[in-house]
């Protein structure tokens, strides 16, 4: 393992679990402390239309969102080099538009923003069992990158079973699990079980499946916005995990000599 790592990949357990918002709290959040970071949305579907019609692309919207938290111009075929304009599975968008996904333009993309940024964040397309070929999967593509994976999990009841399962996979295909984050989607529940339930699933599921819980970010209206500013992702972040987690993601003494994410906590990390 490297003296520092070259970023990670994220994942969710599944579709609009918050990996985009989480990916973009921990770009911003490095860049505010020096970091040369660039991201990455390698696959997505449901795109908006690029450039004029007859020479045109397809681009995420979560690409653009990530690129503007981590304050990169890098060209999008690079940020984002598949993009289908239908919003459904990758392998089945792609069959539709009478295309097949070539991993090798995905690596052509990772290597060349690996040349021009210390640390990459790489938003993977839903859960890691979905297909992107006839063969491969999210999971295949996090493995072959060679990024230390961070799942992002809901802390609601489930989450449990959805967690596990994604550990397990991870596991499975030989991808090395940097941490589970925990991100709350919706307000705080009124039902005393239910936050009973958000306030013991991270530190069960951690202890249980053994990995690093990097903490549990809080319901916030504003970092929904597509238009939140990246203040606001920092504050999100720095109130909900620990202060030895963030040490660790950008180095504790300064960048240069950022740490391998490895030994992040394996207990939750909420505040309390």
């Amino acid at each position: 393992m490297p003296s520092r790592p070259e970023g990670w990949f994220v994942t969710g357990t599944d579709t609009g679990v918050g990996k985009t918002v989480v990916s973009c709290a921990i770009a911003a959040w490095l860049r505010s402390q020096g970091v040369d970071v660039g991201v990455m949305k390698p696959v997505a579907t449901g795109g908006a239309r690029l450039g004029a019609r007859g020479r045109h692309r397809w681009l995420s919207d979560d690409a653009r969102r990530l690129a503007a938290a981590a304050g990169v111009r890098d060209p999008w075929p690079m940020i984002n080099p598949v993009c289908f304009s239908e919003p459904l599975a990758p392998f089945t968008a792609a069959a539709r538009a009478g295309r097949s996904i070539e991993l090798r333009n995905i690596d052509r993309a990772y290597s060349w923003l690996r040349q021009r940024h210390d640390v990459l964040i790489v938003e993977g397309v839903g859960g890691l069992l979905v297909p992107l070929t006839r063969r491969a999967t999210v999971a295949d593509l996090a493995r072959r990158l060679g990024l230390p994976l961070l799942i992002v999990a809901r802390p609601t009841l489930g989450t449990m079973n959805h967690t596990l399962l994604t550990i397990e996979a991870a596991r499975r295909h030989g991808v090395e699990i940097a941490g589970v984050v925990f991100n709350a989607s919706e307000p705080s529940p009124q039902d005393r079980m239910a936050r009973i339930a958000i306030s013991t699933n991270p530190g069960l599921i951690g202890a249980r499946a053994n990995v690093p819980v990097w903490g549990t970010l809080p319901f916030d209206r504003r970092v929904a916005s597509a238009s939140c500013a990246s203040s606001a992702l920092i504050e999100w972040l720095q109130r909900s995990v620990r202060v030895d987690v963030l040490s660790e993601l950008t180095g504790q003494n300064g960048y240069g000599k950022v740490s391998t994410p490895r030994r992040i906590l394996s207990t939750s990390t909420q505040r309390q």
